[in-house]
């Protein structure tokens, strides 16, 4: 198990107290609070229930129990600190940390697609202009297709990325596709797809001031509504956005790239 993979410490320590129970024959929650030094037998299991917090003692207490290196027994409390943060701005200071630990890891070496791919929005939107022109190393004509454009050098690093990672490949008539690999940030790194769709939302703030109107659409609606057409309207949204999708998908003939936000956050506690 490589910890540099998870976002979330309890889904990693229950995890890995999982695998300790399948190596060790009879071990327990009591076992290990016995191993580590902790007067609360039940200590990891409230903690991997939210129940209790994780300090950076007692992060290194399992962190021997659990054999993982130094600088692993670091990435824990780093992410302890993360999940445990209170505000979002510290959520995410400790975030930009888990990158800059991550990245020098032995995950990303070996998973640089994994690892990378989502930490710049542009990758998409390359990989996407890859898709809809007859790109064959013209990387000027790609860098200005782009909007806002974006810088020839980096445009010249992102698909040299894309082509190491291959999720693009260069053809044998010179022109360069994308490849049916995908690449998720899946489950055991939420954190990473929350920092993406902020930068999203951060774009679509932009255009709001940087194109006119009939270029775009950008509205909120403010509503006053039940528990239970609250409920009906999230049904609708992820209709919609499989409808979309659907349809993206039977487009045979793509002309541009496009950003669809949605957001439907609550603004309010439920009355009573």
């Amino acid at each position: 198990m490589d910890i540099y993979q998870y976002d979330d410490f309890r889904l990693f320590l229950k995890e890995r107290y999982h695998q300790r129970m399948l190596d060790v024959p009879k071990y327990s929650y009591r076992k290990f609070a016995k191993e580590a030094g902790f007067a609360n037998p039940g200590y990891l299991n409230d903690v991997i229930k939210g129940f209790k917090p994780l300090s950076d003692n007692a992060a290194e207490k399992m962190g021997k129990v659990f054999q993982l290196k130094p600088h692993e027994t670091e990435f824990l409390k780093l992410l302890a600190a993360f999940g445990q943060a209170r505000t979002q701005e510290k959520k995410t200071r400790f975030y930009k940390q888990i990158t800059v630990r991550r990245n020098r890891s032995r995950f990303t070496r070996l998973n640089p697609a994994l690892s990378k791919y989502y930490q710049d929005y542009r990758y998409l939107l390359v990989r996407g202009a890859i898709e809809v022109l007859d790109f064959r190393g013209d990387y000027d004509a790609l860098a200005a297709f782009l909007d806002p454009p974006v810088p020839v050098a980096m445009v010249k690093k992102l698909v040299r990325d894309l082509c190491e990672w291959n999720l693009v490949e260069q053809g044998p008539d010179g022109r360069y596709q994308t490849t049916s690999s995908v690449v998720e940030p899946g489950n055991l790194m939420p954190g990473m797809g929350r920092q993406l769709n902020g930068e999203w939302l951060t774009q679509a703030r932009e255009a709001l001031h940087r194109l006119p109107k009939e270029k775009r659409h950008v509205s909120t609606m403010v509503l006053n509504i039940s528990e239970a057409l609250s409920r009906e309207i999230n049904e609708m949204v992820e209709k919609f956005r499989e409808e979309v999708f659907r349809k993206v998908e039977s487009d045979r003939n793509p002309q541009r790239i496009m950003q669809l936000s949605v957001a439907y956050v609550p603004k309010s506690r439920i009355k009573g």
